[in-house]
């Protein structure tokens, strides 16, 4: 007999998208086939706590984001973050859609970020209620971090796909091609609205 799951589960994948590409793509799509996930929410950062600001405006990152995404019907965008005024924190995002929506909630992130979670607002807080899955860079992992906390996570099995915002705004900016690092129609609005330029 087939498991019946009674139990929404949402991935949330928030980050600057600036610009979106594949490899926020395969990220997404990778988490939701191997952890069984009912869709992906992506959440554009306005004001991201542990970065600079970002190059592109935020309304041009949600459309580019909401391009990157409308042919797939397990992903969903969401603007709470663009519309919320002061620094775009995850627990006050995530404490928003425990309000609007019941289900299980996984926040994805890289590598990166996630050796860094407790430098995060309220860190141990989003660590008491969610689960992370966290998506390995190119480099391999030599050492698992020792948090000050527990933390529930799970590594994601995807490809190694070396591809960063910042690689492609700085190929952007040097009049390198990005076709094939972001999706084509995300090519044409970013060429149409001159976002790198």
């Amino acid at each position: 007999m087939e498991k019946v799951r009674l139990e929404h589960r949402i991935g949330i994948f928030g980050g600057c998208f600036d610009p979106v590409h594949i490899g926020h793509l395969i990220i997404a799509e990778t988490a939701r086939q191997q952890f069984e996930l009912d869709k992906v929410i992506f959440i554009p950062a306005k004001n991201p706590p542990h970065r600079p600001l970002p190059f592109a405006s935020a309304i041009h990152r949600l459309k580019m984001t909401g391009i990157a995404i409308e042919d797939n019907c397990f992903f969903e965008l969401s603007d709470t973050e663009i519309t919320r005024e002061g620094i775009s924190y995850t627990y006050d995002t995530m404490m928003v859609l425990v309000k609007q929506i019941s289900a299980t909630f996984f926040i994805i992130v890289g590598w990166d970020t996630f050796v860094i979670l407790p430098s995060w607002f309220n860190a141990q807080k989003l660590a008491e209620q969610f689960e992370f899955i966290v998506a390995p860079r190119t480099s391999d992992i030599k050492e698992i971090p020792h948090f000050p906390f527990d933390v529930k996570y799970r590594m994601l099995d995807i490809p190694r796909i070396d591809i960063s915002s910042t690689l492609i705004r700085n190929r952007i900016k040097s009049g390198k091609s990005v076709r094939y690092l972001v999706p084509d129609r995300v090519l044409e609005f970013m060429l149409k609205e001159k976002v790198y330029e």
